[in-house]
């Protein structure tokens, strides 16, 4: 019997750099540079902050909707009618977009990138970031498009074709993922989220051996890459190794300790295996660090204990 598992996609969020432009003023600089630190240490927070204070020192409010000596305090509000003075504006206005993304505040995320298209339409990151917001909605159509537009834009962007790989994926459309993740390793073989990905769209295909490859690959590119074992896992569970998937998932939990998904499958191997306090123990791990995936693992339960009660 084949048991159900957790998957995940592994997307490639990049930070825009600052253009390079002699005019910009210098505290813009500073901020967007903070800002992007910021969000590299997972200060979200911070790096929206950051980079809210670059769009503010980078642009400047219409006449039209000035409000006496309000200044910049009022820019909070009326960013709708920023008017950028500098190409700066458009990538914070990406870059908080993304960090927005991180704190699952997926509307203002896309208000975002809407503004930066708006100041910059050839800016293909922004539809890079708008269409993975626009996945995570679960708008695959619109997310699909607005990959399709980074894409177009910049035909070299391994990334965006890793995210729309991600995309078909959800869409079951598998063979398109695999060309996806197939181009977008031709165009940077060294991207280990990317042979993440293909090996979960070959497992989907059948090819176990195939996937197992690129988990080890991505593990090679980086022995410290915790998806990489958990991917591992997830193949060995399905081949009823469990105690090397076990293993795996105790290597990926290591080197990240909030990976709620590692917890969650190593619990339903414990729980084949008949170690069921041991896998209550990682399911509350799991629920507590990711709320969402109880439905999927009470599928899981579910399916093992009317497996072990035909085994009696």
């Amino acid at each position: 019997m084949k048991f159900h598992l957790i998957a995940k996609a592994a997307f490639v969020l990049s930070l825009l750099a600052a253009p390079c432009l002699a005019q910009r003023p210098r505290a813009a600089h500073d901020h967007f540079n903070r800002g992007s630190s910021l969000y590299q240490k997972g200060d979200f927070e911070g790096a929206i902050a950051d980079f809210t204070k670059a769009i503010e020192i980078s642009s400047r409010l219409d006449n039209r909707d000035w409000k006496g000596d309000a200044g910049f305090a009022g820019a909070g509000s009326n960013f709708d009618k920023v008017r950028a003075l500098d190409p700066l504006a458009a990538a914070a206005y990406a870059n908080r977009g993304l960090a927005r993304y991180q704190l699952r505040d997926y509307e203002s995320a896309i208000a975002d990138c809407d503004r930066a298209i708006a100041i910059n339409p050839r800016l293909s990151m922004a539809y890079n970031n708008r269409g993975i917001v626009r996945y995570a909605m679960r708008d695959y159509d619109r997310a699909i498009a607005d990959l399709d537009r980074a894409i177009a834009i910049n035909p070299r962007d391994a990334e965006a074709y890793n995210n729309r790989g991600n995309a078909y994926l959800d869409k079951e459309d598998i063979d398109r993922a695999l060309a996806d993740f197939d181009r977008a390793l031709a165009l940077d073989p060294r991207l280990k989220e990317i042979y993440f990905n293909r090996g979960f769209a070959r497992r989907r295909k059948g090819d176990h051996d195939g996937a197992l490859k690129d988990f080890d690959k991505a593990i090679a590119l980086d022995p410290r890459f915790a998806s990489g074992h958990y991917g591992r896992g997830v193949v060995m569970s399905y081949r009823n190794e469990l105690d090397r998937a076990i293993n795996e998932f105790n290597r990926a939990i290591e080197l990240d300790p909030r990976f709620a998904l590692a917890y969650g499958n190593r619990g339903l191997a414990l729980l084949r295996q008949g170690k069921d306090a041991e896998a209550e123990k990682d399911f509350e791990r799991a629920l507590a660090l990711k709320p969402e995936l109880k439905a999927e693992l009470e599928s899981g339960v579910e399916q093992i204990r009317k497996w072990r009660q035909t085994k009696r």
